[in-house]
């Protein structure tokens, strides 16, 4: 004998059905809402990641590549000539020099040219140079004693953004004008004539030299990767790097850093990590680097913007964050530098 709902258990079944209704229209209603808030998000975070990285360059310097500088004098007076001679050694392709000072108050430093015998140098900015025999002669003013450190630094004519592959660095010294005596003359530094072609002499047989290029690997040593901050500075209009200690918060900021093999055996691939002092945090991560052999490395240059609202922030790089190079010793592979910028 068949049954047949009551009126009552049809009306409650009609309730259940457009209540169940209602609530799947509810899901779908939170779920497109949540939906459309999460695709507003995902463009702000893009636009957070290209506002706090803007660039990123890599210079690849061989093992043994130096620059070393050598003064005539250490601690000089004020007015006085100085002559800085450089040595470029394993110099691996063509390039410029530029010369560069810190900063310090009351002190200036001139130069001269053929064009000018008297070339004003501003502190903090590189120079750029002809060298006369690998040198250059600098006459430092001072209206008190004073303490600034020198550079020389080279760059490959390939080098994209203009980053310098290789930096020498020297104290001077210099102090006051005597007083009492007679007054200090600009002495003038000399100023090289062009010398005449010599004549060229008969070609002797063409004798091959090999020269060997860098440490070799010893594949019974070990691997050491090692991460060091070279300078800050700022990423100007035409991409390229001015070195500055104090960059200004409105520029792009940028820190220049090197990752070096201090090992006696060729390493793997590696990648890095930068943590960068941006607002909001950012963190880059690298792809695949080259190996590097015994003493090679590699110098970066990243530049962002959005620097944090403190003046001060914290730069970060880790060396193969992973873990995937076999090395014997790690502790090297973190450096943390704080940049410091202005207002």
């Amino acid at each position: 004998m068949s049954t047949y709902p009551s009126p009552r258990s049809r009306r409650a079944e009609s309730a259940m059905r457009i209540l169940a209704g209602i609530g799947f229209v509810s899901v779908l209603v939170v779920g497109m809402y949540f939906s459309v808030q999460a695709a507003k998000a995902v463009p702000d975070a893009f636009r957070q990641a290209a506002a706090a990285i803007i660039s990123i360059s890599s210079i690849f310097v061989p093992a043994n590549e130096t620059l070393t500088l050598k003064l005539s004098t250490s601690s000089v007076e004020s007015g006085t000539p100085v002559t800085v001679a450089f040595a470029h050694t394993n110099k691996s392709t063509d390039g410029a020099y530029a010369f560069r000072y810190s900063c310090a108050d009351g002190v200036t430093l001139t130069t001269a040219s053929q064009e000018d015998p008297n070339v004003s140098i501003a502190c903090n900015q590189p120079f750029a140079f002809e060298p006369f025999n690998d040198a250059i002669v600098l006459v430092p003013t001072a209206q008190t004693a004073a303490a600034i450190e020198i550079f020389i630094s080279f760059t490959p004519s390939t080098a994209g953004t203009g980053s310098p592959t290789v930096v020498g660095s020297a104290a001077l010294t210099i102090s006051a004008p005597s007083r009492g005596g007679a007054p200090l003359t600009t002495v003038q530094p000399p100023v090289p004539e062009p010398k005449p072609l010599p004549t060229p002499a008969p070609k002797p047989p063409r004798t091959t030299i090999v020269v060997p290029q860098g440490r070799q690997s010893d594949p019974n040593g070990f691997t050491d990767l090692t991460a060091r901050i070279i300078e800050t500075g700022v990423i100007d209009a035409n991409g390229a790097f001015i070195a500055s200690s104090t960059p200004n918060r409105t520029s792009r900021v940028a820190v220049r850093f090197a990752v070096e093999n201090i090992g006696t055996k060729t390493s793997k691939e590696f990648t890095f990590s930068a943590v960068l002092p941006t607002y909001p945090p950012f963190t880059y991560f690298s792809p695949s680097q080259v190996a590097l052999g015994p003493g090679d490395r590699i110098e970066f240059t990243i530049g962002f913007d959005s620097f944090e609202q403190d003046n001060v922030g914290d730069f970060i790089v880790n060396v193969d964050p992973t873990s995937s190079v076999n090395e014997r010793n790690k502790d090297n592979n973190i450096v943390k530098y704080t940049v410091t910028v202005t207002k």
